[in-house]
């Protein structure tokens, strides 16, 4: 049994200004100890975590979801501090072995191959990281389970979710269309909560799921679902979001949960 707290840095879309950039610190409280679980660190996450009182010496591990720049852009920053601030790597996590490549290649390297050792730096200079088995498809932090699933965002681009605990665990999606199944499954098995991508228009070409699609779950599902990565509109929705049953995930609040092991 471990206590799960989570606490939003940012909560907003890869657009907004009020909200920041959608990620999540994970207080995972277990065996007298606490780690720290970060999910992503996009363009605002630095300044956010900075405004609710943290700093990167706080944070045990980084889990990427995907490679946009509102879910990995802190990343140079933090792997600078972690060098030359607190002399402290930041562990990232990776879902896949080609997001690591893909980060280092297509994203950090042109700003950080030039640093301070008379050769070019390589990613293994700023990071520590910790690539999920594919036949496994989990890794474990503080004895808690952490199961990750692909979700359906880009095409032909790898994104992942996260599934914390093993028994009433709680599902967070990432950037993500509603896959239906997955959460009328993760109910069935003592779902708890799900924090779920939505934006708040509907198109046939949409890449997050649309709050009329989050419609589409059971009444009885919705008290449970927590909207996250929306837009600077939100509060024109708020009234309905609400009245259809669902939550908003805000900003520095924490959302405390107990999971168990099977």
């Amino acid at each position: 049994m471990a206590n799960i707290t989570i606490q939003f840095m940012g909560t907003g879309s890869s657009f907004s200004k009020k909200y920041g950039n959608t990620s999540a610190l994970i207080f995972i409280e277990n065996n007298g100890t606490t780690k720290k679980l970060l999910i992503d660190c996009g363009r605002t996450t630095p300044d956010d975590l900075a405004s609710l009182g943290y700093s990167f010496a706080d944070v045990d591990a980084i889990f990427i979801t995907h490679l946009h720049g509102d879910h990995v852009y802190g990343l140079e920053e933090a792997a600078f501090v972690g060098r030359y601030v607190i002399n402290k790597k930041p562990h990232l996590i990776f879902p896949h072995e080609k997001l690591k490549t893909d980060l280092w290649e297509r994203v950090l390297k042109g700003t950080m191959m030039n640093g301070d050792l008379p050769r070019l730096m390589t990613m293994e200079d700023y990071f520590v990281s910790t690539i999920v088995e594919r036949e496994e498809q989990y890794f474990f932090l503080n004895d808690v389970m952490f199961s990750v699933f692909p979700t359906v965002h880009i095409k032909n681009k790898k994104s992942y979710g996260v599934i914390i605990g093993e028994r009433d665990f709680i599902i967070y999606s990432g950037d993500s269309m509603l896959n239906k199944d997955l959460i009328d499954i993760g109910f069935i098995n003592d779902c708890q909560a799900v924090f779920h991508d939505c934006q708040m228009f509907h198109t046939e070409d949409r890449v997050h799921a649309s709050l009329e699609d989050l419609l589409t779950l059971d009444e009885s599902i919705r008290e449970d679902v927590y909207i996250m990565h929306y837009g600077d509109d939100l509060e024109e929705h708020v009234e309905r979001i609400h009245g259809e049953g669902f939550k908003v995930a805000v900003r520095g609040e924490k959302y405390q949960f107990v999971v168990k092991e099977i």
